[in-house]
């Protein structure tokens, strides 16, 4: 008599934490649903468009090309140092015997020098800065590049959790419907204490599964914004 009694206070006990934990857990599962499935999602170009636009590392590359450019244009008018003018003038004075006088005359004479090594130095020069410039662009754009990849790989996920959250919501609204009706067929002698455990185990492992979709497609949702940097909660 006295196990008898233990092993039903022991059911009735199991039942009430049963019961209290699914009235308990189930509108916070419900709430944090909605609030998963009121995430909005961009279109795949405008988050390019916004990630590339926020990358300190684009700006970074952009500000590299513009420095070069003003390099190059410098060193391409820098040519003319290697040519130089001048003129030479020169005065004297000379006597004439024939009519005994003393005259005084001038010279002037133009000139241009210049180097032909200065000259050829000059145009490797303004290669390197043309080179230098090149290699900033094709640094941008593999950033760019890098840039709509990582975009794409998170906006593939969010999309992947938020269908998986479609199906593993449906899968808790079933097990909790057999839990309830379980519950009834064992207050009814319906069913044996261990059918019992295992639909509520069911329940949990649903529960469970549930929540790690929330995390992670919250978790992948926050890191697209702040690639983007900004807020998708007002979109469009």
């Amino acid at each position: 008599m006295y196990k008898f009694m233990r092993c039903l206070l022991f059911v009735a006990h199991f039942l009430l934490s049963c019961l209290a934990f699914a009235q308990q857990d189930v509108p916070f599962i419900t709430g944090e649903q909605k609030q998963a499935d009121a995430l909005k999602l961009p279109p795949f170009d405008s988050l390019c468009t916004w990630a590339i636009e926020n990358s300190a590392l684009v700006k970074m590359q952009d500000a590299l090309i513009e420095k070069t450019g003003y390099d190059t244009k410098r060193v391409k008018k820098q040519w003319l140092d290697a040519i130089k003018f001048g003129a030479n003038i020169k005065t004297g004075s000379y006597g004439n015997d024939v009519i005994n006088q003393v005259e005084t005359g001038y010279s002037y004479g133009p000139y241009v020098s210049f180097s032909l090594f200065e000259l050829a130095s000059h145009g490797n020069l303004v290669n390197v800065y043309k080179s230098e410039e090149k290699t900033a662009q094709f640094k941008r754009e593999q950033t760019v590049f890098e840039i709509k990849r990582m975009v794409s790989e998170l906006y593939q996920r969010v999309q992947m959790h938020q269908s998986i959250l479609k199906i593993r919501s449906e899968a808790l609204n079933a097990s909790y419907m057999h839990v309830k009706m379980a519950e009834k067929e064992f207050s009814q002698g319906v069913i044996e204490l261990g059918e019992l455990s295992r639909v509520t185990e069911i329940y949990n492992k649903a529960q469970t599964e549930l929540v790690l979709t929330i995390n992670d497609l919250k978790s992948n949702y926050q890191e697209l914004e702040q690639m983007c940097g900004r807020s998708f909660i007002n979109y469009p």
